[in-house]
């Protein structure tokens, strides 16, 4: 699919770049150009399409169903993309100029429009993804309209029109960051190797559209080789998880009134088995916990389009409908486990990069967002149950997490562990105080070990803490993210402790020292992010102390990560005596060296909560240095990419 996308930019080359060598900033300024069919076509007519085929869109909905269509829109699945236009738009266009791999960035208001000055998207596209080698500061510069935004709930990111391709959707690689309001690269936004510098840009026709729209449809013309593509709606609306709604208008409308003047409509779910489906429409609640859950894996999982569907699905759009069978035209793959066939070890093996991006080494889900992945490794789901609707509602939660309420702790699991020793008799199992956060079995069961948007959450695999892999693998273990202060073997001896069984025979070979410290010193970009956000996490500072983290925290303010350093900052000033610390995750090498030299100089150490050997802390608070670049140089410096 790319490789057509690529070629639709081939004719033309020449207008890409400029007959002279420009510089993005600095010398010579570059001529910009404002594509005369911008000027000409309004934002509308540069969206994506309407498609039809059954869609309605949610205003349709709105009609009938005004509680679920006001619950639904106050959700950040609504503006997962949105027309740029009003209140949708968080970034300040206020003229702004940001600097991407060397290149000059401007946004800024042209009346109503929100407006891009960059170099020709078209143009960085073909050379980033189609590896034309082509300086990019020769890359002529343009003035552009933001067609549509893309997210509203951490941070927003923007999308202009080809100018050469109608309706085809280039990135602005900036990403605006809400709570702190300000631009960024977007590759700074995501877990990438250092090495690889080349800005981050895409199509949001061929890649985007399939979660991050309703309905969507690339719209591939075999004719042309142009895209014409269409969307039910942008954004996950109604129809993406109660599927197309006319033929459900069309019933309900035609349908004689009841003579209380109601519809009937839970009459009629009950005679049709509480689907929907003889309402012309799909209810997930009624569907059982598999292909409930399935209207959620369509967007929240690793998938794959099965080969023989791929060019179905580029003219066509959708390949699944809420209550259809989700693996017909796609697999989610999984690494191999105990039992796994030679086949499926040696695709392993052939697409260790791809597993690499997405999963830790033990086979635990890695990347943010694939919840459904997660699941479906997990017996809870299918030896269970378990479904995404035992805890999370679309109408009925809190915007942030969609959490049913009481759905963040124990209660979300005694459901079904109805035994004594989970419910009347709790410390038998969790050996910890009744109302505890070690009794809270999702901090046991669903640690925060999967990575997004700058921050660990709550991994969807839902499994028992394991020595063995974080051990043999790296992968932080609950236990030790919620006892900072305490070695890798401590958890180790513990877990056999309590589980009644032999002490483990391998060591850690890092003695007593904190497995935080550890991961935080010699670990890889991955450990190093996840561990270093639960030195902010409420559960882990009551347990291991709120104090000694910050000569730690301080040495990744020059990480060469930024989304380590991003957390590391965070952090930081959460620590007693750094209220107000500022850095800057994006500033110079220099300049970070002096934030890391400023953040150790003002480390508190008469109020120090934890010293000794484990956390690498002499009795007066001083830092036992030589242990700590001892570690630093054993650090894991493979490159890390996360596909969040």
């Amino acid at each position: 699919m790319r490789t057509i996308l690529l070629l639709l930019m081939v004719l033309g080359w020449g207008v890409f770049v400029e007959a002279q060598g420009v510089k993005g900033s600095g010398g010579e300024t570059p001529r910009v150009e404002t594509p005369r069919r911008h000027g000409e076509r309004g934002l509308d007519e540069a969206l994506p399409r309407p498609r039809g085929d059954g869609y309605v869109g949610s205003e349709a909905c709105r009609t009938c169903h005004g509680k679920e269509h006001e619950s639904w829109y106050r959700t950040y699945h609504r503006t997962m993309t949105a027309p740029a236009r009003g209140e949708v738009v968080k970034g300040l266009f206020d003229g702004t100029r940001v600097q991407v791999s060397g290149l000059e960035y401007r946004v800024y208001r042209e009346g109503d429009r929100y407006m891009v000055e960059m170099p020709d998207p078209d143009a960085m596209m073909y050379i980033v993804q189609g590896g034309r080698k082509v300086p990019l500061d020769r890359v002529k510069r343009v003035r552009l309209p933001v067609v549509m935004t893309t997210g509203s709930h951490h941070y927003q990111t923007y999308w202009v029109e080809s100018p050469r391709h109608p309706g085809l959707m280039q990135t602005v690689p900036l990403v605006y960051l809400i709570s702190e309001k300000r631009w960024i690269p977007r590759e700074a936004a995501f877990m990438r190797g250092p090495e690889d510098r080349e800005p981050l840009v895409t199509q949001w026709n061929h890649h985007c559209i399939r979660c991050h729209s309703t309905g969507g449809n690339p719209g591939l013309n075999e004719a042309t080789g142009q895209l014409e593509t269409q969307v039910g709606e942008l954004g996950i609306s109604c129809e993406a998880c109660h599927g197309p709604g006319e033929a459900h208008g069309r019933r309900m409308r035609d349908r004689p009134k009841r003579v209380d003047g109601g519809q009937g409509q839970n009459q009629t779910q009950e005679k049709s088995g509480g689907s929907g489906s003889g309402l012309g429409i799909v209810n997930p609640s009624a569907l059982g916990s598999k292909k409930s859950t399935e209207v959620c894996g369509q967007c929240h999982g690793v998938y794959v389009i099965r080969e023989s569907y791929g060019m179905a699905y580029a003219k066509n759009g959708p390949l699944f409908h809420p209550g259809e069978e989700l693996l017909k035209t796609r697999f989610y793959p999984q690494p191999p486990r105990a039992g796994a066939t030679a086949a499926e070890r040696a695709d392993y093996q052939r697409n260790q990069a791809f597993f690499r991006e997405l999963w830790w080494p033990d086979g635990t889900i890695l990347a943010g967002g694939r919840e459904y992945t997660g699941l479906l490794a997990s017996g809870c789901y299918s030896r269970g149950e378990m479904s995404c609707l035992s805890c999370h509602s679309m109408h009925s939660s809190d915007p942030n997490d969609q959490l049913k309420p009481g759905m963040d702790g124990p209660s979300a699991c005694v459901k079904c562990h109805t035994e004594p020793k989970y419910t009347s008799r709790i410390t038998e199992h969790t050996r910890h105080a009744v109302g505890s956060e070690g009794s809270n079995c999702l901090n046991c069961h669903m640690p925060y070990t999967a990575y997004a948007l700058f921050k660990a959450i709550r991994s969807h695999q839902i499994g028992s803490p394991s020595y063995e892999s974080s051990v043999r693998h790296g992968v932080p273990n609950a236990c030790n993210l919620c006892h900072l202060d305490k070695s890798l073997d401590w958890a180790g001896r513990e877990l056999a402790k309590r589980r009644g069984v032999a002490e483990p025979s391998e060591s850690s070979k890092d003695g007593d020292v904190s497995a935080f410290l550890v991961w935080i010193l010699r670990g890889d970009a991955a450990q190093r992010a996840v561990v270093a956000w639960h030195a902010g996490w409420e559960p882990a500072l009551k347990a291991s102390g709120s104090g000694w983290q910050a000569p730690f925290l301080a040495r990744l303010l020059d990480d060469p990560y930024p989304v380590v350093r991003h957390i590391a900052g965070e952090r930081i000033r959460s620590v007693k005596g750094y209220g107000g610390f500022e850095t800057d995750f994006l500033a110079t090498a220099d300049v970070r060296k002096l934030d890391v030299e400023r953040a150790l100089a003002r480390w508190p150490r008469a109020t120090v909560d934890r010293v000794g050997p484990s956390v690498l802390l002499l009795p007066d608070g001083k830092v036992m240095e030589d242990r700590v670049r001892e570690l630093l140089g054993r650090r894991d410096n493979r490159s890390v990419t996360i596909k969040e």
